[in-house]
């Protein structure tokens, strides 16, 4: 009789405590969306008894109609910041800088916490063969990270393993020294493949396919599978590829009578036109008086399924422009953000997950 009791007072007692875990249904859900924005600024303060510059800011809520919004700034050790990456496998901000005022040699590893805080110290990735990086991509089933370099050597691919626990100077796992000293820009993966901007006249994209897996430490005179190539192009720079909704972004600019007139290049169907070399044309160009674009360097396009934006910086204008992705001609930013005290926005890196 008393086990019985027992028995059934525990019962009682579990019911109870699941009842209480469940959720009120006048509780509203809990959003877990995120939409982060880095950005990169190449203001650099040369004399170390004055203040440094903030060279890191972050745009929290990118999507929200609150966009015209800096949340925070932070101070990587880049002496100017450059290019800017963050990929969410690594919950870290790698930041290379612009080289144009003192040599600096390191890609800074700053540590984001759960709210997309940036850690103040941070570690760095010292090699002298850091010069003139201009993209950054980080592969999280391989745990690497490929540094896109072009200067007066060459154009090369320098790539790291285990770049978050990098703290003191390092060798490159692998080096590829690209072909026909490649004029490279900005860099994506793709599968097994890597994807690299070209800037230049008639500039474009190179594919590299199976370049991912590969395992020799050196590769020479490396050219890509293949070429495509965008006529009229004059200075492409900021890629950006969306797998989910197979599409891609590229920006552009050209100078006439002494002023630049910037542009974004978008194309659908990414996964068809990337599959053979040779020209490609975009499926809408954004550009004209009302965009307010005159030096676009870098952007970024939204990614989840069925997102609305592309993000754009532009450092002649000091502003951060957001645009529909299905934008096209002469047509107003949906937002924009005029960048704080005069800073450059020179690259940015979005994080958005649902």
């Amino acid at each position: 009789m008393r086990q019985r009791f027992y028995l059934s007072l525990l019962v009682v007692l579990v019911v109870a405590v699941f009842s209480s875990c469940e959720r009120d249904d006048d509780e509203p859900l809990q959003s877990r969306s995120i939409s982060r924005l880095y950005v990169s600024y190449s203001n650099f303060q040369p004399d170390e008894s004055q203040t440094q510059i903030d060279n890191i800011s972050v745009i929290s809520n990118a999507d929200s109609s609150n966009f015209g919004i800096l949340n925070s700034f932070y101070r990587s050790a880049a002496k100017g910041g450059s290019t800017i990456y963050f990929h969410p496998s690594s919950q870290t901000v790698f930041h290379a800088s612009i080289n144009s005022t003192v040599t600096d040699t390191l890609i800074q590893t700053l540590r984001v916490g759960e709210t997309g805080q940036v850690s103040s110290s941070n570690t760095k990735i010292p090699n002298g063969r850091l010069t003139g990086v201009r993209g950054l991509v980080f592969h999280p089933g391989m745990d690497k990270l490929y540094a896109v370099s072009v200067n007066s050597k060459g154009s090369f691919i320098n790539i790291f393993d285990r770049p978050r626990g990098i703290s003191s100077y390092t060798k490159t796992s692998q080096r590829y020294i690209l072909a026909n000293n490649l004029p490279a820009w900005d860099a994506a993966i793709v599968q097994s493949n890597l994807v690299l901007s070209r800037t230049g006249t008639n500039g474009g994209l190179d594919i590299f396919e199976d370049i991912i897996p590969k395992r020799d430490s050196v590769f020479n005179n490396v050219s890509s599978t293949r070429s495509l190539t965008v006529e009229g192009a004059n200075n492409i720079r900021g890629m950006s590829i969306d797998t989910v909704n197979n599409m891609l972004a590229l920006t552009d600019y050209s100078i006439i009578n002494n002023d630049t007139v910037g542009r974004i290049l978008i194309f659908d169907n990414f996964s068809e036109i990337s599959k053979v070399s040779g020209n490609i044309t975009p499926s809408r160009i954004i550009s004209g008086a009302n965009t307010l674009l005159k030096q676009p360097v870098d952007v970024d396009l939204d990614f989840r399924l069925n997102s609305k934006y592309l993000y754009v910086v532009d450092p002649a204008t000091r502003y951060i422009h957001r645009f529909l992705k299905t934008d096209n001609g002469n047509i107003k930013p949906e937002s924009s953000l005029p960048s704080a005290n005069n800073r450059r926005p020179i690259s940015i890196s979005l994080d958005a997950r649902q």
